[in-house]
């Protein structure tokens, strides 16, 4: 429109001076009214729901992790033991068994007869029955001819005979209302009346024998970020740093490592402040320079370079020197990887093997989310680096100790995340079954029959136990977690909503502890500071707030290679020279490179975000004051919905989206209705 004119303030003149009215401005650049705010969070409501981060949390599961459980378990190879009978030479064989695609069906229900039918989860309730639904999977098994040293090469030697890929029902799933693997997921108020629910009923929890129950998102501390916490005096140790370190894809265990900074005075110090590491499998503490000898580093100023970015920085330095001195008299490779094999499980063998040993402890076990494959080194170096130099600024007061109760480093574990480590436990446990089974058949001189040797319910009784009971573990386990899944409060609408929507801290509830129970202010906006229970629980058992969801989590590749396009530093391409100028760049606290200019960094990470070509729920921050640039895409961190303000110090969205929101008539494209989603996505 040529005959407008925009100055800066809300105003809108013509050309002639005279102000226009506001129907005559354009709907794109109208600003929105408080009433058109509640239009964005009515369609909010509408699409997430109350109970969304529950269902978000289990699809998330049905239809990826449990297929990720399942490539990650590897083949089974079964070789049956040497058969000998006189006067014949029989040829020996090997079994190799290869789980590959499941196939999730509809919650069925066999009757006395057999006879199979679709259940519904009201006839689940009532008649005690488990909404649930059967897990298909295709498994495959190759034959080997063995040579004379009961040995094959499956790269060399062709396999003898190869099974087509037979679905066999692996177990019974129970499954989540309204979720997408739900019977009632996308049906109208009409047909769900006809099923017999209720249509106000948001779904989100389970039904387990004719009970409903709902799983309560569980409270943990972050995996793979540095904390450092000052120790009450008096204490041999000043300070202690703790990393949880956990790789994302696959299901290694948490592997934890332990930093402490003996006090002044302490036994067997030098004059206090000297560094030393916990390891895992390694008996006593190892000196940290110890460990950077370890890694490679062999001369002190590269370790130095490591730790201390800025030379001229005196204090750090005389700090550190302890550390230093201790390690003086390991000072190769081979001498530190011999020093920390002594002190671990490997006993009664020669240096060879204790050097062996250790390198295989750094490796895999020491950071695995650095890296856990070979020539890890350079990563794990300035990782550690970084550990020691935030300790030793904490060590300094330049920098605060971390707060444990801050919200950013908490997770909350759903549905998913804690249906994975089940699963993953007893599909476990039903490959060492099948293994067994098959083993047995064979040494009696059987046929290989893989119909028979999966069992499925070893991992229905497992999950159905589980959700029954609320006892999170395998039921021959001395201690599960307890309270894990509770029977769904009905005794009003709102304690039902309320209830799957609660957060349990996972701390003895005994216990005196005022700092956990407090609300912190790092709960605006994502927890509701009125509704906690009175008595011991106080403040441990919380609730989201009406608008915050649970980040599903998305896989980092994509993020990593839009950082990679942009000019960061890979670490192996880092300069120590360039730490104490450059930003670091943190992704899933995992330190992937160094950049120059933070600023367009942002920039450019925030307008891929609004643009989708980044995951909405993706968390970026830039903490000036310490260098560095966090981004994380891991499940389970507390968001909320903001509007975005652009430079002009106005609101990104305008009049012409909350037409389109009001408009319901108004199709999009693809034939559905413009919501939430299309409102991120422009």
């Amino acid at each position: 429109m040529d005959d407008l004119l925009m100055d800066d303030g809300e105003d809108a003149y013509y050309n002639d001076g005279n102000m226009m009215d506001e129907d005559d401005v354009p709907l794109e650049e109208q600003l929105i009214s408080m009433e058109d705010a509640w239009v964005v969070i009515d369609n909010y409501f509408k699409e997430k729901g109350l109970v969304g981060q529950q269902i978000d949390s289990f699809d998330e599961f049905l239809q990826n992790t449990i297929q990720e459980l399942v490539d990650d378990a590897g083949e089974i190879v079964v070789t049956p033991e040497h058969q000998f009978i006189p006067g014949q030479e029989l040829a020996m064989y090997s079994y190799t068994v290869k789980f590959n695609q499941i196939f999730i069906s509809k919650t069925v229900v066999f009757e006395a007869d057999g006879e199979p039918r679709t259940l519904f989860p009201h006839e689940a309730r009532l008649r005690s029955l488990t909404y649930s639904a059967p897990i298909f999977i295709e498994v495959s098994y190759k034959q080997y001819q063995l040579n004379e040293n009961r040995q094959y090469d499956p790269n060399d030697d062709p396999a003898m005979d190869v099974a087509p890929a037979s679905r066999i029902l692996l177990a019974y799933v129970p499954i989540m209302l309204k979720s997408k693997f739900c019977i009632l997921s996308g049906q109208n108020d009409i047909d769900l009346a006809k099923m017999g629910e209720c249509v106000y009923d948001q779904g989100g929890y389970f039904v387990i024998n004719g009970s409903e129950k709902v799983i309560i998102a569980q409270e943990r501390m972050s995996n793979n970020h540095v904390y450092v916490f000052k120790k009450q005096q008096p204490h041999k140790f000043e300070w202690v740093c703790e990393t949880r370190s956990q790789v994302l894809q696959g299901g290694r265990p948490t592997s934890t490592m332990f930093l402490q900074m003996y006090g002044v005075g302490a036994r067997n110090a030098i004059d206090g402040h000297q560094i030393r590491s916990t390891l895992p499998y390694i008996r006593v503490d190892i000196p940290v320079v110890v460990i950077f000898r370890a890694l490679g580093l062999n001369a002190d100023r590269d370790i130095i370079e490591h730790i201390v970015y800025d030379f001229s920085d005196s204090e750090m330095m005389e700090r550190f020197r302890p550390s230093l001195e201790e390690a003086s008299p390991i000072q190769s490779q081979l001498v530190a990887l011999d020093y920390i094999g002594k002190r671990g499980g490997a006993t009664n063998v020669g240096r060879r093997e204790r050097v062996q040993y250790a390198r295989e402890i750094l490796q895999k076990e020491v950071l695995p989310h650095v890296g856990f494959l070979e020539n890890c080194e350079i990563r794990k170096a300035f990782f550690m680096g970084y550990i020691v130099h935030k300790m030793l600024m904490c060590s300094l007061g330049r920098q605060e100790e971390d707060d444990r109760d801050h919200l950013g480093k908490k997770r909350l574990d759903l549905a998913g995340p804690l249906l994975q480590n089940l699963f993953r436990m007893l599909f476990k446990k039903m490959t060492k079954e099948v293994k067994k089974y098959l083993q047995k058949s064979l040494d009696e001189g059987g046929e290989f029959n893989i119909v028979s040797a999966i069992k499925w319910q070893t991992i229905s009784s497992g999950l159905q136990y589980s959700l029954a009971t609320g006892n999170w573990g395998d039921r021959t386990n001395a201690s599960p977690k307890a309270g894990v899944c509770q029977v769904l409060n009905r005794l009003t609408y709102a304690s039902a909503l309320s209830h799957l929507r609660r957060a349990n801290a996972p701390l003895a509830k005994e216990g005196k502890l005022a700092k956990p129970r407090m609300l912190h202010s790092t709960h605006w906006g994502m927890i509701c500071p009125a509704e906690t229970p009175e008595g011991h629980a106080v403040g441990l058992v919380k609730n989201l707030s009406l608008m915050s969801f649970i980040s599903v989590g998305t896989v980092p590749g994509s993020v990593l290679m839009f950082l990679n396009e942009w000019g960061m530093d890979d670490m192996e391409m880092v300069s120590c020279k360039d730490l104490s100028v450059k930003t670091k760049v943190f992704v899933n606290g995992s330190w992937v490179g160094c950049h120059a200019d933070p600023d367009s960094l942002m920039a450019k990470l925030k307008s891929l975000r609004r643009n989708v070509s980044i995951d909405p729920e993706v968390s970026m921050v830039r903490d000036i004051k310490d260098r560095e640039v966090r981004i994380y895409c891991d499940p389970g961190r507390i968001s909320r919905p903001l509007f975005i303000v652009g430079d002009d110090q106005k609101l990104a969205i305008r009049k012409s989206h909350i037409m389109k929101l009001k408009d319901t008539g108004m199709e999009e494209e693809e034939g559905t209705k413009y919501g939430w989603s299309n409102l991120v996505f422009d």
